[in-house]
């Protein structure tokens, strides 16, 4: 498993927090968010999926994500 940290600047509520964890799950990986960081953790096996649809998932919904 590889551990990645993504920053999400424009994460502003608990609602946004559901959402960014559903798109991670949604493409095989598992994730938390944090809204006091801005931040989701997220670990993935890259054999299965790779980094940049975890990356595509998130954006989807609206998100600016970069890798910390």
């Amino acid at each position: 498993m590889t551990e990645v940290v993504l920053k999400i600047p424009n994460m502003s509520c608990k609602h946004c927090v559901m959402r960014i964890e559903k798109a991670i799950k949604s493409v095989g990986a598992e994730g938390r968010a944090d809204l006091e960081t801005k931040t989701a953790v997220v670990e993935f096996n890259p054999g299965k999926v790779r980094l940049e649809e975890i990356i595509k998932a998130i954006e989807r919904y609206g998100y600016e994500v970069e890798v910390a």
